[in-house]
C-alpha cells in the first residue's frame, strides 16, 4: 500500500509501478510496466511450453498470486491445454514425504481415463467409495498381509509423476520441519529427472530468518525465472471488482486507487461489503452511498492493512472530536512534537487530503461491520436515512439561499425571482429559523398583503412544531420584527412550552458529581412556594435531606442572582419552621448556617497620664 502523496507523485511524473522479471538461459532479463499483463503472459508461457523449468512467482500477501495462476490454468484449458497437474499448498505439511504424497494424489487424480472425459479423481470421488487414490492406499495396512506394501505402493505411485505441471504454494507458510532447501531440491528433481514444469509461489517478506538464508542460497541455483507480482491499484481493482463494477464498486475503486491499495484479497473483501452497503441504502440520496463507501475504504485499509504511515482505527474513530490536546500538538513546531504527535500530524494531512471530515455514528456502524464481516442492517439503514434527509435538506436550504440572493441582488425577471423565492421558502420551511423566515414574510407582506403573509407564517409554525427553538425570534444583530409576526410566534412558543418538572430537575442536581445548567435555571426561576412541596412531600427522610442540602448549596460559588435567592429563601423557610417550637428548632438546627459572632466591643484607650 502506498500513501496518498506517493500515489499523486507517481501519477504526476507518469511513472508506473514495475514488475521485475529476471531469468536465465534464453529467457532474457526485462523490466515491464504493465504488471498484470506481464504476469499473465509469463504464466501462460509456462503452461504452453514443453520445456521443463522451475519458475518463481512472488508478491505481497493478498496481491493475487494464486488467483493469477488459477486464471492461467483456465485460459490454458480453453485452448485445449490440459497438462497433468498437481497443486500443493505447503501449509500444514510437515515433511517432504507428505509433499510427495500430495503430489502423487493430485497427479493421479488428474489422469484422464481412456475413452472418457472424466479423470480418475472424478470417478473415485463420484463413486460409492468416495476416496482419492492416496486415501485408498492408506487403507492397505488394515488388509491382512498387504500392509507392508503401503510404502512400496506410494513410491510406485510417485514414479508416475512425469511430464506434469507442479505448483508449490505458500512456501513462506511451511512449518520449520519442512525445510525450504528440501522443497527447492524436490523442485529441481522434478524438473531434471521427471521432465516437469514447476512453479513456486511465495511471499518472500514473510519467510523466517533461516528460511530466508536457504531461499537466497538455492534461488539462483534452482529457479530460472522470478516474477515479482506487484499490481498497480488500478489493476488490482479490476482483478478484484471487475472492469465494469456496479456503482458501489466504482466508488470503492476510486477511493482505493486514491489510497494506493493494491492488495487484491482486501479489495475483494471490501467489494463484498460494499455490495451489502449498497443494498442497505437503496432508495436513499445517492450521496449516502458515496459517504458509506468512503468510510468503508478508509477504515477497511486501516483494519486489514495496518501500517505506521496510515492512521490507526483508534485514531479514525475519534477523528474530528473536540480533542484540544490534539489541536495544540498541531500548533507546535515540528521539532517540539513527540514522535506520536508527528505521526498523527501526518495522518491528519492524509485524512484531510482523502476528503474525510469527522467520524459519525454511521461511520462507527460501518467500521463495526468491517470487523464482524456483516452489517446491522437496521442500524445502518436508520442512520443512513438521517444522513439522506440531512443531505436533501441541505440542498433545499441552499436553493432557498440562492433564491434570496437572486431576489435582492439579481436583475433578471422579477416575477420569476419572486416565484422562486416563494417556492424555495415553502420547500425549506422546516430548515430555517424565525430570523431567516422574517425576511420572506416582509416581502410577502409588501407584495401580497397581510392575509398572504399570515398564511405563510402559519405554514412556518406548522412545519416547526418539533423545532421550538426555530420559533424564537432573535434580537441579535439588531433584527427588528413586525409586531404581528412577533406576537404570533411568542404566543405559539408559550403554547408549546412544556411544564417544568421541578422534582426531576432538583433530583438531577448533584453538586459533587455534576449537573445540567438548565436544571439550575429551572429551580432558580421557579416560585419558592412551588419548591416547598418538594420538601414537605418527600416520601422518605433521605430524599428530604438530599433535596434540602442541594437547595442550601445553591449560590455558594459564582451563582446568578436567582440561584443565590434559592439559598436565601430555603434558609428563611427553615428559620420559619424552627420558630414554631423548640423541638422543631433542634431538628433543623444542623442545616442552618451558624450566625457569625458579633464583633467584639472595642476597649477604650487609657487616658494619658497628666
Amino acid at each position: 500500500m502506498r500513501n496518498i502523496s506517493q500515489v499523486i507523485d507517481l501519477r504526476a511524473t507518469g511513472t508506473r509501478v514495475r514488475a521485475n522479471v529476471s531469468s536465465a538461459n534464453n529467457w532474457p532479463e526485462e523490466e515491464i510496466a504493465l504488471t498484470l499483463e506481464v504476469v499473465q503472459n509469463r504464466l501462460d508461457k509456462l503452461l504452453a511450453t514443453e520445456v521443463p523449468r522451475v519458475a518463481m512467482l512472488t508478491g505481497d500477501w493478498g496481491s493475487g498470486k494464486t488467483y493469477q495462476w488459477k486464471q492461467a490454468l483456465e485460459r490454458a484449458a480453453k485452448k485445449g491445454v490440459r497438462p497433468r497437474y498437481a497443486y500443493v499448498s505447503l501449509f500444514g505439511l510437515t515433511s517432504l514425504a507428505d509433499v510427495r504424497k500430495r503430489i502423487t494424489e493430485e497427479v493421479i487424480s488428474a489422469v484422464r481415463l481412456p475413452g472418457r472425459a472424466d479423470t480418475v479423481g472424478e470417478v473415485v470421488e463420484g463413486g460409492a467409495i468416495g476416496l482419492k487414490p492416496m486415501q485408498i492406499i492408506k487403507i492397505l495396512p488394515v488388509i491382512p498381509y498387504l500392509g507392508k506394501l503401503e510404502s512400496l505402493a506410494q513410491e510406485l505411485s510417485f514414479a508416475t509423476v512425469r511430464n506434469a505441471v507442479i505448483c508449490f504454494d505458500d512456501l513462506e507458510r511451511a512449518p520449520a520441519s519442512l525445510r525450504v532447501a528440501d522443497v527447492f531440491g524436490l523442485a529441481s528433481f522434478l524438473k531434471e529427472e521427471r521432465h516437469c514444469r514447476v512453479l513456486l509461489i511465495s511471499n518472500q517478506k514473510k519467510l523466517g530468518s533461516d528460511a530466508k538464508d536457504e531461499f537466497a542460497t538455492y534461488l539462483e541455483k534452482v529457479v530460472e525465472e522470478t516474477v515479482d507480482f506487484a499490481p498497480t491499484p488500478e489493476e488490482a481493482c479490476v482483478v478484484a471488482l471487475g472492469a465494469e463494477p456496479a456503482e458501489a464498486g466504482k466508488i470503492l475503486t476510486e477511493r482505493l486507487i486514491r489510497l494506493g491499495v493494491s492488495n487484491i484479497r482486501v479489495i475483494s473483501r471490501l467489494g463484498a461489503l460494499a455490495h451489502d452497503l449498497a443494498t442497505i441504502v437503496t432508495g436513499l440520496h445517492p450521496n449516502v452511498l458515496a459517504d458509506v463507501i468512503n468510510t468503508l475504504a478508509l477504515f477497511g485499509v486501516a483494519h486489514f492493512i495496518p501500517h505506521k504511515d496510515f492512521p490507526t482505527t483508534e485514531y479514525l474513530l475519534g477523528y474530528g472530536s473536540a480533542d484540544w490536546a490534539r489541536y495544540f500538538s498541531k500548533e507546535k513546531k515540528k521539532e517540539e512534537q513527540t514522535e506520536q504527535e508527528k505521526r498523527e500530524s501526518d495522518w491528519h494531512k492524509l485524512i484531510a487530503g482523502y476528503g474525510y471530515r469527522v467520524t459519525t455514528q454511521l461511520d462507527k456502524e460501518v467500521y463495526a461491520g468491517i470487523t464482524s464481516g456483516f452489517f446491522r442492517d437496521g442500524a445502518v439503514r436508520s442512520l443512513s436515512e438521517e444522513l439522506s434527509q440531512s443531505i436533501e435538506g441541505g440542498g433545499r436550504k441552499e436553493a432557498f439561499n440562492d433564491a434570496i440572493y437572486r431576489f435582492w441582488w439579481g436583475v433578471g425577471d422579477s416575477k420569476t425571482a419572486f416565484d422562486q423565492l416563494l417556492d424555495t421558502t415553502k420547500a425549506a420551511l422546516n430548515l430555517m429559523n424565525a430570523s431567516e423566515f422574517h425576511g420572506v414574510y416582509e416581502v410577502l407582506l409588501d407584495l401580497q398583503g397581510k392575509d398572504a403573509a399570515t398564511k405563510l407564517l402559519n405554514q412556518f409554525i406548522a412545519a416547526n412544531q418539533d423545532r421550538r427553538g426555530a420559533l424564537a425570534p432573535s434580537e441579535h444583530f439588531g433584527d427588528k420584527y413586525d409586531a404581528t409576526f412577533r406576537a404570533v410566534l411568542e404566543a405559539e412558543a408559550d403554547r408549546l412550552k412544556e411544564p417544568v418538572d421541578l422534582a426531576k430537575a432538583l433530583d438531577a442536581i448533584d453538586f459533587k458529581r455534576g449537573w445540567a445548567p438548565e436544571d439550575l435555571t429551572k429551580i432558580g426561576e421557579a416560585k419558592f412556594d412551588d419548591i416547598v412541596p418538594l420538601l414537605t412531600g418527600a416520601k422518605d427522610n433521605s430524599l428530604f435531606a438530599r433535596r434540602l442540602i442541594t437547595l442550601l448549596k445553591f449560590g455558594e460559588k459564582g451563582a446568578t442572582t436567582e440561584e443565590k435567592k434559592v439559598r436565601e429563601q430555603t434558609i428563611a423557610w427553615l428559620k420559619t419552621f424552627a420558630a414554631t417550637d423548640p423541638i422543631s428548632a433542634l431538628r433543623v438546627r444542623r442545616f442552618l448556617p451558624v450566625d457569625p459572632p458579633p464583633p467584639p466591643t472595642p476597649t477604650p484607650a487609657p487616658s494619658p497620664s497628666p
